[in-house]
């Protein structure tokens, strides 16, 4: 079913760049881009061949009997396409260093779009939705040398932005909303290897319009703007003789009026919603060192704590009633997700990599070469499940191959998830059980030149 789950995209577009140096020391920079693009996605969304009632279904569940247990209860499967999007931007901006320690910009942004996206439900007839949004912003920004280590910088942005959507049938929804959004940050360099920094932000999300959920027979829905306020510290380094690169940071952010997407649950359905408020916090490390000439390692460690916080907030969990819901329920059987993690937001991320040469006469080189990934525990939806989660997934490479040093060409043996892993990425929750997963282990041959 799904018919292999083909997809297809056509886009042309382009950007002109002109800059006007009207001083040794002030530009003008002027950036303009047009994009129009169409394409379509058909999926199987139960993931299966069949149904129950249908003589022959599958894959079922671990220990599920066919014909006994609940596998698939029906065939489902839609294809979306957006249809004729024509997008244009347009920035100007000034900037100049009015002097050694003073460097400042100001600029306007224009954005405009529209497109139509077609759904094919397939059990029912196609439906169309048009979407226009257009948005301006005027910003500024400064950057001024306190002291010869010693760096202030700031900037304010005023931003506009108006959506619109249209479809046959259904009352024309309109969101609009204005913001400022602001930073400032300070930097110290505290030696000629050691930079400190902190930064505190706000940012704006505008609001949204999400029209799918018209080809099911449901209203549009909509989330309002949501906004974030962040702090950040941290340090960059090179170290041992500039032969280590270290760098790391810690930060808190708060986000009001949390803008989510609620997908799946009952029915094939994809609505936006806001949490009062959602946190997140953590660090990061990150490293290169290079050992010796031949040997370069890199690494990097992230970890990072993200909640819901929305006692009222409810969304419907899977809809086949296989999955085991993990958050307590109310008398309407949704699940209670205050207290949540975000979807797809790792706990923990962990990556490495080591690549060794082998010098081959003036300009050519061996080379071999591993990298790794680690992924810590993941919540796929709003609400938690056992089944639609992952935790402590893991994988690795490995290149072989002899070059050119300059990159004129390379030919090499690799693999791919090495260890044949089998890591579950994510899920369709409204009709069964459906994960999809990771490409399985993959051995090839390449060749690559560059002119």
């Amino acid at each position: 079913e799904g018919a292999n789950n083909p997809q297809e995209a056509d886009s042309l577009g382009g950007s002109l760049k002109l800059e006007w140096n009207l001083t040794d020391a002030m530009t003008i920079t002027s950036i303009t881009a047009h994009e129009q693009v169409e394409n379509r996605s058909l999926g199987d969304i139960d993931g299966g061949f069949g149904a129950d009632f249908l003589p022959f279904v599958g894959p079922c569940p671990p220990g599920a009997t066919p014909g006994v247990d609940v596998c698939i209860p029906f065939p489902s499967q839609t294809q979306d396409g957006i249809d004729n999007l024509d997008q244009f931007t347009q920035e100007i901006r000034i900037a100049a260093d009015a002097s050694d320690r003073l460097f400042w910009q100001a600029g306007v942004f224009y954005f405009d779009s529209e497109f139509a996206v077609t759904t094919f439900p397939f059990f029912a007839p196609p439906t169309s939705v048009a979407h226009e949004n257009t948005s301006w912003a005027v910003f500024g920004h400064v950057s001024y040398d306190l002291t010869d280590r010693l760096n202030l910088t700031g900037g304010v942005r005023y931003t506009d932005d108006e959506k619109d959507l249209r479809s046959a049938g259904v009352t024309p929804v309109n969101v609009s909303d204005e913001q400022v959004s602001w930073d400032l940050s300070l930097g110290w360099a505290m030696n000629d290897s050691v930079n400190l920094y902190g930064r505190l932000a706000s940012g704006f999300r505008a609001p949204t319009i999400q029209g799918r959920d018209i080809a099911f027979g449901a209203p549009p829905s909509t989330a309002d703007s949501e906004t974030i306020t962040s702090i950040e510290g941290g340090f960059k380094s090179t170290l041992l003789g500039d032969s280590l690169r270290l760098n790391a940071a810690v930060y808190y952010y708060e986000i009001e009026d949390q803008q989510l997407s609620a997908i799946g649950g009952a029915g094939n359905l994809i609505q936006l919603v806001n949490a009062d408020t959602g946190t997140g916090q953590g660090f990061d490390l990150d490293a290169e060192w290079i050992v010796t000439d031949n040997l370069v390692l890199t690494a990097g460690f992230s970890w990072n704590d993200t909640e819901i916080e929305d006692s009222s907030l409810r969304v419907a969990p899977c809809g086949s009633g296989l999955c085991t819901v993990l958050d307590p329920l109310d008398a309407n059987g949704n699940a209670i997700v205050d207290g949540n993690p975000f979807p797809q937001a790792p706990e923990t991320m962990f990556s490495f990599t080591a690549r060794y040469t082998l010098p081959v006469g003036d300009d050519g080189e061996f080379f071999a070469y591993t990298d790794w990934a680690y992924q810590g525990d993941t919540n796929f939806f709003l609400y938690e499940s056992a089944e639609f989660s992952s935790e402590d997934t893991f994988e690795g490479g490995v290149k072989l191959g002899y070059g050119k040093i300059d990159g004129a060409w390379q030919v090499a043996i690799f693999g791919r998830n090495i260890t044949d892993e089998e890591n579950l990425k994510g899920g369709i929750d409204f009709n069964n059980l459906t994960g999809f997963v990771n490409e399985p282990r993959i051995w090839g041959v390449s060749f690559s030149a560059s002119f």
